[in-house]
């Protein structure tokens, strides 16, 4: 299957058109015309992403997060986005990101999320899920049930039953989502003002995580991957957040 011929079918299932004015998405690198045998999906365009791929011999990495956001004046191989182009040139391996695309499609990213949340009822507003819990309860509750390791919460004492969430850095929906009468928002990068602002308003905020929220698009993706691309191996690589937290002790007082 040629390059062009996968982009298509990746059209189809994330029209490329509908990302953010602010976005940039689609091919990254690569030609057209080139065959396509295999792919690797994964998160962010890493080095250990590229250097898989070449250890596989794969053809063409799919990601989320693009490699390229602002155009470059300029190749530099001293710097790492330089360094990533280089290697995909010399590896003949392609480069396809799918962002906010694959945020707001069907199946894609928000709708991934709100099915790891146990959202009911969900409504589809752009980049942004609201659906229900099955039981209202407390937030720490809520969060507690959530299959995720760590969470920072801002409990604005609201019984968590509506909810809205947007994967990666969502927090400039949390008005959205209050004047939709949710009581709490899900997202990742929560800032401290922003978390205020929220608060302040009566909203329950959960941040989740940047790549948390985003990372469990992966499985779901190279899964609809091997249903449109026949005869194409479909590789789903594993990552891990980059951001530990390291519990400090208390000083002695």
């Amino acid at each position: 299957m040629k390059l062009y011929e996968v982009y298509e079918r990746l059209d189809s299932l994330a029209p490329f058109d509908s990302a953010e004015s602010w976005d940039n998405v689609g091919l990254m690198y690569g030609d057209p015309l080139q065959e396509i045998g295999s792919v690797v999906v994964a998160l962010d365009p890493f080095f250990d992403v590229i250097e898989y791929a070449r250890d596989h011999s794969v053809d063409l990495i799919i990601t989320h997060h693009p490699l390229v956001f602002k155009p470059l004046s300029n190749i530099d191989l001293s710097v790492s986005i330089g360094r990533k182009i280089s290697m995909l040139a010399e590896f003949h391996i392609a480069l396809v990101s799918m962002h906010t695309n694959l945020d707001m499609s069907r199946g894609g990213v928000s709708d991934t999320l709100a099915r790891e949340l146990g959202l009911l009822e969900v409504e589809d507003h752009g980049l942004m899920r609201i659906g229900l819990v099955g039981e209202a309860c407390r937030l720490d509750e809520w969060v507690r049930s959530l299959p995720f390791e760590y969470a920072r919460i801002v409990d604005s004492k609201k019984q968590v039953h509506k909810v809205g969430v947007c994967p990666g850095s969502g927090m400039d929906l949390w008005v959205e989502a209050f004047k939709a009468g949710c009581d709490t928002f899900v997202t990742g990068d929560v800032r401290y003002h922003s978390a205020v602002d929220a608060w302040e308003a009566g909203l329950n905020v959960v941040d989740l995580g940047h790549s948390e929220t985003e990372a469990l698009v992966v499985d779901p993706l190279a899964d609809m991957l091997r249903q449109v691309l026949d005869g194409v191996d479909i590789y789903a690589f594993e990552q891990r957040s980059l951001i530990k937290y390291v519990h400090i002790q208390e000083k002695e007082t």
